[in-house]
């Protein structure tokens, strides 16, 4: 791993399980001016993006310990900001459709034209900064809110009028909650109290004024602490949320997903391990789990307990996905029961949909499932 990332140039992180595109990427990056990190499997590029905060991460889909999928899930979860590429060696629809929902910023597939990936980097990441310079963030007390671009300090929505100082002992103290701050500190960051000595008591005629106002509009007195010896605090926590823009409208990617969530009848894709990689509504009501619970987690022998008539599951050797694979099948249909959360047992009309190459190891299976639930009952 590089040690070199105290630099004010934008830092890339790059994982991939190939050391050669790893050297590749990196010289690329390099000679462009970027500093670089690198990670040879998804554990360490996620400590790596923890501890460093990249600008921008390219990974690979297929890394080991932490594959590409899970790993851009859960960074995206934790920053909101950073940009995300996603590499495959092998690009298909629905991998892309995959990262693009897992929250990737863009598909790239290997090997690719330098001129390419420079490009669309410069672009995302210049997209990522306007963004970041635009976002419209606001300071959030319990019912408080106080939006610096506005210059507004609202409760519940309602705007308090606050004078100019108030307003910025107020931001100061939302800004380090828990952290007491001494009159001097006050007079030193608040630029209108910069002609007061620290023995006078306009910060403590101010403050009385803010708590005044903020007792009026909240029911309470006790937001600004008093602490003896040393001056005030916040004793609440405060979140910094951004206000949400006007989006533009959404992509192709964004369309498919769509569909898939909201068609009425219950969907799942399968990876060629059988592991549940997409879980629509339809399939979450009639299932009875949570997406949190199924997707990227369960197989789907787990999930559906896939059973015949009397007794037999079907599973593993006997799974319906195995004679798709062996017979180089794109479209099987099969009967069966299932069984759902609450314990009822449901006959279903399974069909199997590939949607690779027919008999791909690697490839993706769409599964439909056609409920008699006339025919439910508890075992």
């Amino acid at each position: 791993m590089s040690t070199r990332v105290d630099v004010s140039l934008p830092l890339v992180l790059v994982a991939h399980h190939a050391r050669d595109t790893v050297e590749l990427l990196k010289a690329l990056l390099e000679r462009e001016g970027f500093a670089t990190l690198w990670a040879y499997n998804g554990r360490s590029a996620l400590q790596y993006a923890r501890q460093h905060h990249p600008a921008l991460l390219l990974f690979d889909q297929a890394l080991p310990l932490i594959d590409g999928l899970e790993l851009c899930r859960t960074i995206r979860q934790e920053d909101v900001d950073t940009a995300i590429f996603m590499l495959n060696d092998h690009p298909d629809e629905l991998g892309n459709l995959l990262a693009f929902a897992a929250g990737a910023d863009e598909c790239l597939s290997l090997p690719f034209h330098p001129r390419e990936l420079l490009a669309r980097i410069k672009a995302v990441l210049r997209r990522t900064e306007r963004q970041a310079a635009s976002s419209h963030r606001l300071l959030r007390c319990g019912s408080l809110e106080l939006d610096p671009e506005q210059r507004e300090v609202r409760v519940a929505g309602e705007v308090i009028g606050l004078t100019s100082l108030e307003y910025e002992l107020l931001y100061v103290l939302l800004r380090t909650p828990g952290r007491a701050f001494s009159r001097t500190q006050l007079l030193e960051l608040i630029p209108g109290f910069q002609h007061h000595s620290p023995f006078d008591r306009a910060v403590d005629i101010h403050i009385s004024n803010l708590r005044r106002k903020l007792s009026q509009a909240m029911g309470t007195d006790a937001l600004i602490e008093t602490v003896r010896g040393v001056g005030y605090r916040l004793n609440m926590p405060t979140t910094e949320t951004v206000a949400e823009p006007a989006s533009p409208g959404p992509g192709p990617a964004q369309l498919a997903l769509a569909a898939f969530e909201r068609a009425p009848v219950p969907l799942l894709v399968l990876a060629a391990d059988r592991t549940v990689v997409l879980y629509n509504e339809a399939a979450r009501r009639l299932c009875g789990w949570s997406a949190d619970q199924v997707v990227g987690q369960a197989k789907c022998y787990s999930l559906l307990s896939c059973h015949l008539a009397n007794g037999t599951m079907l599973c593993r050797e006997q799974c319906v996905m195995n004679a798709i694979t062996l017979n180089r099948l794109s479209d099987q249909t099969a009967c069966y029961s299932i069984t759902l959360k609450d314990g009822r047992e449901v006959p279903v009309t399974a069909h199997y949909s590939s949607l690779d190459e027919p008999g791909t190891l690697s490839g993706y299976t769409m599964l439909t499932l056609a409920p008699d639930l006339a025919g439910t009952h508890l075992p």
